[in-house]
């Protein structure tokens, strides 16, 4: 049976939907996040369930993280097919303040309150300025940004006239002209306004073919080698040797080494701190503009962490482990806080192969032991429990900015955790506050391992900006946890 046929099936009274929400949200949070291919068969089951489903869906208690994540999924449906029902919606989230992000405020502008055929003209700016905020702090890669986009584009010819189709196309193109925004300079954008657009029945089709086939565009694809990686024998490995040991130190390399460059184009390939790296320089900007702010995090966030775990010479897993911030601040926590380092082991896993090395090099000035190190080159949904020994002992895994990315699928990676990873596993969890449906994400991920033995949460917090550190608009989501698997 489809997700959406189950959903108008169950949602029988509010008090049944929240069960059913509560139970399966993973399911749900991977569905938003499937292949177009998939999503598509069940257009009509979407739009049915929120017609018919309306008050049931109003009388949800939206204090819960994983009814919030439900109905900024159904706002994300209407936006993406343009359903008449995104009012009913908007309502919903208006009156309960859910964080839905700028790519979805930009996407209410162009459904929403629309009086005239002006208005979708005269919002094209402020629209914009949203997606680009939302591809600056927000999303996980320009796929969606596009994509509403190319929606509102989309809406704009199959509901106006040629007359109005036209003069937003001439604000496009002029955008681009002008390199006004940074988004609307891709490819994709390009490939849109090449559209012949005399007949905009027959643009429409086209146009709406142009989105299928991106949104079924092919990830990276990695050669994901199964040997240890480590950079060795370049000018940052002569750098880092003469670095004292510690993470401020490490840093200001690559603050020394950017300032050579001071390329803006850089940071903002770097799509704030989420993109798959590529070069060295990418490394370089990430440290000089994240650091900070990712260290002050994790830092804040080790305390919680029982001390007495580390006399059990836990094995260390870094997922999505970056250039290895996570596992060598934690390294460093232990030194300044005279705690015992007794790690038998550190797993890193992470896509870009530059930034694994790096990662590897990191720890190993670190533990001045590169044998305990494990390197993983995949990205999550890669893995499989061949990458892993199985091994009854105390685990830390630390996901730092990772958990509330919706590039992989939750589902797969609980499983794979809770079928490889037998003994006393410890979370930590650290993201930035974005909006509810990512912090959903992060929640459900939790609560997935409540069923197991010896379940614990030993920290949770939700911290905006300048409520934790007050002089800095950094956020903080924060979840610490416990199990016996």
């Amino acid at each position: 049976m489809k997700l959406f046929e189950k959903l108008i099936k169950i949602a029988i009274s509010p008090e049944d939907l929240d069960k059913f929400l509560n139970e399966n949200i993973n399911e749900i949070i991977d569905f938003q996040n499937a292949s177009y291919s998939l999503v598509i068969t069940e257009k009509e089951l979407i739009q049915l369930f929120i017609t018919e489903k309306g008050e049931i869906l109003r009388n949800l208690n939206y204090e819960t993280s994983y009814n919030k994540a439900f109905i900024s999924i159904l706002f994300d449906f209407c936006e993406r097919f343009g359903f008449i029902n995104t009012v009913r919606i908007n309502t919903i989230i208006t009156d309960n303040e859910i964080i839905i992000g700028h790519r979805l405020k930009s996407a209410k502008l162009y459904l929403l309150n629309i009086t005239n055929n002006n208005d979708l003209i005269n919002r094209f700016d402020e629209i914009c300025t949203n997606l680009e905020y939302a591809l600056e702090n927000e999303e996980d890669n320009e796929r969606k940004i596009n994509i509403t986009f190319a929606n509102y584009f989309g809406y704009v010819v199959r509901n106006t006239n040629s007359l109005t189709a036209n003069a937003l196309l001439n604000k496009i193109r002029q955008a681009v002209l002008n390199n006004n925004y940074k988004f609307i300079s891709s490819d994709f954008i390009n490939s849109i306004i090449q559209i012949n657009y005399s007949v905009l029945d027959d643009a429409f089709i086209i146009l709406q073919d142009l989105i299928e086939s991106y949104f079924l565009r092919n990830s990276l694809i990695f050669n994901n080698p199964t040997c240890y990686l480590i950079e060795e024998n370049t000018n940052y490995t002569s750098l880092l040797e003469a670095a004292t040991t510690n993470f401020h130190s490490i840093r200001q390399i690559s603050v020394n080494q950017f300032a050579l460059i001071a390329d803006n184009a850089i940071f903002y390939s770097l799509l704030r701190g989420v993109k798959i790296i590529e070069d060295e320089n990418q490394l370089f900007s990430y440290l000089n503009s994240y650091g900070p702010m990712h260290h002050k995090k994790l830092v804040t966030s080790f305390k919680h962490l029982p001390e007495h775990i580390f006399n059990k010479n836990p094995h260390c897993i870094d997922w999505g482990c970056g250039q290895g911030m996570a596992s060598m601040t934690l390294l460093e926590y232990l030194n300044d806080n005279d705690i015992s380092q007794s790690i038998s082991q550190i797993t890193l896993i992470e896509p870009s192969q530059i930034a694994l090395k790096r990662a590897s090099l990191h720890v190993s000035k670190f533990t001045n032991n590169t044998k305990i190190i494990n390197t993983i080159n995949k990205d999550l949904d890669s893995l499989v429990a061949n990458d892993f020994i199985k091994e009854n002992k105390t685990r830390i895994h630390l996901f730092s900015n990772v958990l509330d990315m919706d590039v992989f699928s939750l589902s797969k990676l609980i499983e794979l955790i809770k079928t490889n990873f037998p003994g006393d596993n410890y979370f930590l969890c650290v993201s930035p506050y974005i909006t509810d449906l990512k912090t959903a994400r992060i929640d459900s991920f939790v609560n997935a391992f409540s069923g197991n033995e010896g379940f614990e949460k030993i920290e949770k917090q939700n911290n905006k900006a300048y409520s934790w550190i007050r002089d800095k608009d950094w956020t903080r989501v924060l979840r610490v946890f416990k199990c016996n698997i």
